[in-house]
């Protein structure tokens, strides 16, 4: 679904695929190679701390697009010193981008949990048989959806009949998936390929474009639109963005490092939240945002809109990253209204919640931000 982004955020290739464990010295794998056949599998409880843990090495994260204000947590995790705190030598931070997918990293072990944009496309990965679990998401309210002007707005369901929909490949298959969802036929809408940006939608080529809600408002006013936006959420599809996917191997042979990872990722988006937009953007800006040719003032405006997509009743209590039962039917509801196979199954939301029961300080107390 890379139309979603690459209007404001120009394409630019993955890094190079590393490998996912680099031990520092031999005596170091020596020495947790002696630890685990000591005390066997570590245990779900087991502490996190790099004391007992020993180093862990290279910690690794496939991010889902390239680097920019979407990732800013993971930066300050990284320059706090968070994931050393953690146990791991470094953080490798793999930009996405392109035609990769981060669960193929972690599918192929350089990865040790990746981000996915939506759960269309991991989903239909673990329906082909790919070991993989959703453990959590980054934005607990999936922040793409319909963005269109006010002089023909796209405020209901109802509004999208005879609408011309500006998308690429994959925006074409989510809409796909909001018209079964709601028991819509799929001429509904007519489709339309548009390039990059929002000026098929400011020229009256298209109706509406698809779009990340984080952004792609900020570009239509900047253009001088009186911009309308719908999210899929609430368009009877409840999906999640930046899906945090793990390989079931991983899980049960490596669980200590995941869960160090994850704390280590809490923490760094805690301190994201609470610096506000200007140190979101400056930190973006520093760690790739600068070498893709990103705007500053529009890092600024789009993270003013993070918070709305990860701060929820449910995560302000439980946590960032955090799903509930319920949330997790609705997805899948959601998706089968679509014509799209899931189940619970597919989801494991027992190692954060082991994360945050050994570390109630990860709950630092934010607020809901007002609608």
């Amino acid at each position: 679904m890379s139309h979603l982004r690459t209007a404001l955020f120009p394409a630019h290739p993955p890094t190079a695929l590393r490998r996912h464990r680099r031990r520092t010295a031999a005596a170091a794998a020596g020495v947790l190679a002696l630890a685990l056949a000591v005390s066997g599998c570590s245990s779900p409880g087991a502490s996190t701390d790099a004391s007992t843990s020993g180093s862990f090495g290279t910690a690794s994260v496939a991010l889902s697009w390239i680097k920019n204000y979407e990732f800013a947590g993971y930066y300050f995790a990284e320059d706090d010193g968070d994931y050393t705190d953690a146990g791991f030598d470094k953080v490798d931070l793999i930009a996405g981008g392109g035609n990769t997918n981060s669960w193929d990293l972690v599918l192929g072990g350089q990865a040790q949990i990746g981000l996915a944009s939506d759960l269309t496309g991991i989903t239909g990965a673990i329906n082909d048989g790919a070991g993989l679990k959703i453990i959590g998401a980054q934005f607990v309210k999936n922040p793409v959806g319909f963005v269109s002007l006010a002089k023909n707005p796209i405020r209901t369901v109802a509004d999208l009949k005879g609408k011309r929909i500006g998308v690429d490949a994959g925006g074409k298959l989510a809409v796909e998936a909001v018209l079964k969802a709601n028991d819509l036929p799929a001429d509904t809408v007519e489709f339309v390929s548009v390039p990059n940006g929002v000026d098929p939608l400011m020229n009256g080529e298209v109706d509406a474009l698809i779009g990340f809600l984080t952004n792609y408002p900020i570009a239509v006013k900047n253009a001088g639109g009186d911009v309308v936006t719908m999210s899929f959420a609430d368009a009877n599809y409840a999906q999640f963005g930046d899906a945090v996917v793990v390989s079931d191997k991983e899980l049960s042979e490596n669980r200590d490092e995941i869960k160090a990872i994850m704390k280590a990722s809490i923490e760094g988006w805690n301190s994201a939240l609470s610096k506000g937009t200007d140190a979101i953007a400056d930190i973006a800006m520093k760690h790739g945002g600068a070498d893709n040719g990103l705007d500053r003032q529009l890092q600024v405006d789009s993270a003013a809109v993070l918070p709305s997509f990860m701060l929820t009743p449910d995560t302000v209590k439980n946590g960032i990253f955090t799903l509930t039962p319920e949330l997790i039917d609705q997805a899948v509801s959601s998706l089968a209204a679509a014509g799209i196979t899931a189940d619970p199954s597919m989801f494991d939301t027992s190692l954060l919640q082991e994360v945050y029961a050994e570390n109630p300080d990860l709950i630092p107390g934010f607020t809901v931000p007002a609608s």
